[in-house]
């Protein structure tokens, strides 16, 4: 039996982590080719409607918390360095992130949910990483 601290991001939880294990191993090529493929991609309708079944399929089996289990690795992977790595960020400064932060944020959540997702939606908020890190 695995428990929620075992399995933090729902029963998908391997495939999660070994996405973000990919992701951090990712160069700055294969990071830009990324973000020009999910830049044409958010702008269709067809990406659209998968980001709001997305959302959706998250609240509807009450995932939200493997959700916001996600925020902590992917900030780590995905933060701007800071120029001066001696000061800290202030309160309520906002965390420059990668740009890659978004299409990776697309795709974990939908690895997350991949048993509740139809292959086309599915397909969709990955598709940004097919050619860099193809599907396992």
């Amino acid at each position: 039996m695995s428990t929620a601290s075992s399995q933090p991001y729902g029963p998908e939880t391997a495939a999660v982590r070994g996405f973000l294990v990919r992701l951090a191993g990712l160069g700055t090529t294969d990071r830009a080719a990324v973000v020009a493929r999910y830049e044409t991609l958010a702008a269709t309708r067809a990406f659209q409607a998968a980001d709001t079944r997305l959302g959706e399929v998250i609240a509807r089996s009450g995932r939200e918390p493997a959700r916001d289990a996600l925020t902590g690795p992917l900030l780590q992977l995905t933060k701007r360095p800071v120029a001066d790595t001696d000061t800290p960020a202030a309160v309520g400064e906002e965390i420059a992130l990668e740009p890659i932060a978004e299409p990776a944020l697309a795709a974990l959540l939908a690895l997350m949910v991949r048993d509740l997702l139809d292959d086309a939606t599915m397909r969709l908020l990955t598709e940004a990483f097919s050619e860099t890190l193809p599907p396992r």
